[in-house]
């Protein structure tokens, strides 16, 4: 019988927000990270050849991401999430993970938490995703909406609701936005007409303001993994890159959804995001009682 082959990663320095005391909330400390990803290296070891490796760089640069954007109080809490959204991201069998933080009690040189987790999610790839929001009675309308789409479709996933500012024309409330995930097999164009007849049926009319106050406006964001460019519009939608209310409500439900246009995590994309005249707060997990977040 072979025995298991390994990619090991070991002591990665990060700088984060972690602890439960005042200071430790403000004060960035280094956390180091040990990975151990079982993997059969024969087929990259015969070629000699780095396509048929793992991409360790890559998992790498997730994870750094990911912590350096973190602000956990728990180790154990960064563990699980990072173990996570790495065993979803890239599509591992399983994963033994350890978080630790040096000469966090007096007498030790390390202190820390070890992990081995298994991937037990189904693909997640035939999955629609949908941007909302709203600036005109955004809870009724909200509402409205995720009540006509949860009665369309199978809801498989869904952000927190984030209070954000105007983008384009910023004389207006701000928004409420939101990300949600629906299992189909109706195709773009399918989708794209009956999210059209929601937004009407919610109040919505069509201004030259392109940026303008609206009741309801519910996109189409991505399908599947389709790329896809036409007259009328593109998959995935562009603003997930650009745009705060698309980009870290789809970060919250789909950590581990890869952008399949530029093949780059939403982590990565939301680190790289660095417009600050893009405000977004998280609202309340009990926005809509009759509809809780859910990460998929």
């Amino acid at each position: 019988m072979r025995t298991q082959d390994y990619i090991v990663l070991t002591g990665l320095k990060i700088s984060c927000i972690i602890g439960i005391f005042d200071w430790e909330r403000k004060q960035k400390q280094d956390v180091l990270i040990d990975l151990k990803i079982p993997c059969d290296v024969r087929k990259a070891s015969q070629k000699d050849n780095i396509v048929d490796a793992v991409d360790y760089k890559k998992i790498a640069k997730t994870t750094i991401a990911f912590v350096e954007k973190s602000s956990f109080q728990l180790v154990e809490t960064m563990a699980e999430k990072l173990a996570d959204l790495l065993l979803k991201t890239f599509k591992l069998s399983e994963i033994e993970l350890s978080v630790s933080k040096p000469a966090a009690i007096r007498g030790s040189q390390n202190v820390g938490v070890k992990i081995h987790r298994t991937n037990t999610i189904a693909n997640r790839e035939e999955l629609v995703f949908l941007s909302l929001g709203s600036n005109v009675k955004p809870h009724e309308n909200l509402e409205f909406a995720l009540k006509a789409i949860a009665a369309q479709y199978s809801l498989q996933g869904l952000s927190h609701v984030y209070e954000t500012s105007p983008v384009g024309y910023s004389k207006q409330p701000a928004f409420w936005n939101m990300a949600a995930a629906i299992a189909t097999q109706d195709k773009p164009e399918e989708i794209r007409l009956w999210l059209a007849a929601l937004e009407k049926k919610a109040g919505r009319k069509k201004t030259q303001k392109t940026f303008g106050p609206r009741t309801l406006d519910v996109d189409l964001i991505a399908w599947k993994n389709l790329v896809q460019k036409t007259k009328t519009f593109h998959l995935p939608h562009p603003d997930i890159t650009t745009k705060a209310f698309v980009l870290f409500p789809l970060l919250e439900m789909a950590p581990s959804w890869i952008e399949p246009q530029t093949k780059t995590p939403l982590i990565e994309l939301a680190a790289a995001f660095k417009d600050k005249s893009q405000k977004i707060k998280q609202l309340p997990a009990g926005t809509f009682t009759r509809f809780v977040p859910e990460t998929i």
